[in-house]
């Protein structure tokens, strides 16, 4: 069942017969001019185990099922960088909330194939987004994408665009210019990467570049009335640094200055924007998580909405709906995890239907001398 949450602490709750029952609401999660609700399960496990797994997107299928694409390193000696890594991926039933197994998507064999996201064309081709490393030298950004639900997959393809890393946030279509869009980043540089069809991306424009700035990781929506949002992950790792705002409204061809959001709340550092609009509630959602800036134990993840209206030149106006406190750091976690690291993050998220969102995020703890990262998950409802 939906339990809700305030920001900083959760609503009482009744319990009867198993179900629960909200007594009492508190926070911004209920917006009364658009008549809704919004509520969160509680984490679930997607993976937990030895390997190391972290960082990816969520993919819609034709039948109603979720694919998961995510990196994956395998056993007790993979970490957060190495050459083992390698795609994957995992399915996820909304209607009987469970998740498969774990399948190969991709395998270099040679390079860590890593910094996974993309998304999903209106007929079902799914892109993957990737950059191959070998712990210090980037060999080459790629992308591959499948026509028949994640079956089989193109070989690795490139473009002279493609000089980033695109992500953290999803590919997402542009209805005005009928044309599909995903942000990329490079140190001190933000660019918009466009196409037709998910096939090949030839075309791109300058976002920002500021050597002054840290501007890297950076999610996009497009809202409506040929505008573009984009959220950027300021990367100067402490208090008075969170994310900052981009704007176009010319559907990406021309774009604001950057500027300082309210996400995270209390000026704290935040990483890995991601961005998601609801058309039909002309709303967007924004979600993030905190590092370096308080406490790794007081790290949590973040639920942000907005009308596009709202926000348009002028970014504090992001709502906090909810404060989610990582899963380690949890009274009732009992499981062999060290609280002994800062909180990974990197939410995906996608739709499940039209009232209801899947978030998949990741966690992490420094054990056996490498870093070991774990998937999570909850849903979001509109009511």
């Amino acid at each position: 069942m939906f339990e809700k949450r305030s920001a900083f602490q959760a609503a009482a709750a009744a319990i009867l017969g198993g179900v629960v029952f909200a007594s009492a609401w508190t926070g911004q999660a209920t917006a009364a001019e658009n008549e809704w609700q919004l509520r969160h399960t509680d984490y679930e496990e997607v993976l937990f185990g030895e390997d190391h797994m972290s960082e990816g997107f969520l993919a819609p299928l034709d039948n109603g099922d979720i694919m998961l694409l995510f990196r994956m390193d395998p056993g007790i000696e993979g970490s957060h960088v190495g050459t083992h890594g390698y795609i994957a991926r995992i399915i996820y039933d909304p209607d009987t909330d469970e998740w498969g197994e774990v399948e190969t998507v991709y395998n270099s064999h040679e390079f860590d194939d890593r910094n996974i996201h993309g998304g999903v064309t209106r007929e079902g081709r799914i892109v993957t987004f990737f950059r191959q490393y070998d712990g210090q030298t980037t060999h080459g950004r790629h992308f591959i994408y499948s026509d028949d639900n994640g079956r089989t997959w193109s070989s690795p393809q490139t473009s002279d665009a493609l000089t980033g890393i695109p992500g953290t946030g999803r590919m997402f279509y542009n209805p005005e210019i009928d044309t599909y869009c995903i942000l990329q980043y490079e140190r001190h540089k933000n660019t918009i990467l466009f196409s037709d069809d998910g096939g090949s991306w030839d075309v791109y424009n300058l976002i920002a570049e500021d050597e002054d700035v840290h501007l890297t990781e950076i999610a996009g929506a497009w809202c409506g009335d040929g505008r573009v949002v984009g959220l950027i992950r300021d990367d100067e790792r402490e208090h008075g640094h969170p994310l900052l705002q981009v704007e176009s409204h010319d559907n990406g061809q021309t774009w604001s200055e950057p500027q300082p959001t309210n996400i995270p709340p209390d000026d704290h550092w935040g990483c890995a924007p991601q961005l998601i609009y609801d058309e039909e509630r002309d709303l967007l959602i924004a979600l993030n998580s905190d590092r370096y800036s308080r406490p790794d134990s007081e790290n949590s993840l973040f639920v942000y909405t907005a009308n596009p209206d709202e926000i348009m030149g002028t970014p504090q106006n992001w709502t906090l709906q909810y404060e989610l406190p990582r899963p380690w750091a949890k009274e009732d976690f009992d499981k062999d995890r060290p609280l002994n690291q800062n909180l990974y993050g990197y939410p995906a998220i996608a739709p499940i239907d039209e009232n209801e969102y899947l978030v998949v995020f990741t966690e992490r703890a420094r054990m056996h001398g490498t870093e070991q990262a774990d998937l999570y998950y909850f849903r979001l409802r509109f009511e």
